[in-house]
């Protein structure tokens, strides 16, 4: 989740991370199957603020990175003509 940029919905695939994290980030609503939004994140360093069921949250970048997604990937308009 640490690499997707701002306004970026994901489905949560899974989490990699020891026991410990794994139950506070599903704590904090972030279980597999779950859509998340990046709201937003530094470039190089710092936390990532991401939207979970309508709450901000914001995750360490080494923890966003142990948090498995899938981007869902919207439609865009037609092009004309």
């Amino acid at each position: 989740m640490a690499d997707l940029g701002p306004g970026t919905e994901a489905v949560v695939r899974g989490v990699v991370a020891g026991y410990n994290v794994a139950r506070r980030l599903a704590d904090m609503g972030i279980t597999p199957g779950t859509v998340v939004r990046v709201v937003r994140r530094n470039v190089l360093m710092g936390p990532v603020e991401v939207e979970v069921r309508g709450t901000r949250l914001l995750l360490g970048r080494g923890v966003a990175a142990k948090v498995l997604v899938e981007p869902i990937v919207r439609p865009g308009p037609f092009p004309p003509g």
